[in-house]
């Protein structure tokens, strides 16, 4: 993965998502995007505002669960 630390202190990162009956290991959503970002690649460009939208809803949905 371009520009994110090695693969120990990631993994620090991780969130498990449900999938049937299992919980797979995803990187988070923040690293992904710093990833992207780093990368300067048109198709990482392309997609970073979707995921950026994508974790203001993540974080506006937490705020309300926490009210």
């Amino acid at each position: 993965m371009h520009w994110l630390d090695e693969f120990d202190k990631e993994a620090l990162h991780v969130v498990k998502i449900p999938l049937d009956r299992i919980e797979v290991p995803v990187l988070s959503l923040e690293r992904i995007i710093k990833s992207k970002r780093a990368t300067g690649r048109q198709k990482d460009r392309i997609v970073l505002p979707v995921l950026e939208d994508s974790l203001i809803t993540i974080h506006e949905h937490e705020k309300k669960s926490q009210t």
